[in-house]
């Protein structure tokens, strides 16, 4: 009797895995290719703040972002990758209205902000990588 409930727990368990995994949506190569471009715009600029035109590379990133957050609104079964998405275009717009507002932005900020954006793209590519494929 023991091995028939041990026997049912498992399937139970394992059902409910499988079910999850039915409704999460697949990989997407369009959704990760947008995110390592966002993650390496982030680095690749992070070390040249105050170098360059950074207004024309917020408003690239800032374009990025949104592409990216109005990609994955619509995929079926996507919602937390659309929670990620949105968070992370939620982090280039605060740095986007930083850049056209009427303060000064230092490069410190710069940096901070950018390596943060980076890190959070990493993390979405992440959780994107393993999703079934």
């Amino acid at each position: 009797m023991k091995q028939v409930l041990a026997l049912i727990l498992i399937f139970s368990v394992s059902g409910c895995a499988i079910v999850n995994a039915l409704t999460m949506s697949k990989f997407d190569n369009n959704e990760y290719a947008m995110v390592n471009d966002i993650r390496s715009a982030a680095a690749s600029a992070k070390n040249k703040c105050g170098a360059f035109d950074e207004n024309t590379m917020v408003d690239n990133l800032h374009y990025q972002a949104l592409v990216l957050k109005n990609y994955s609104q619509y995929i079926p079964d996507n919602a937390p990758t659309i929670k990620m998405t949105t968070e992370l275009y939620d982090i280039v717009q605060g740095l986007n209205d930083k850049y056209h507002g009427n303060e000064p932005v230092s490069a410190a900020y710069c940096k901070l902000k950018l390596g943060n954006i980076e890190k959070n793209a990493e993390t979405i590519q992440k959780s994107l990588g393993s999703k079934p494929r």
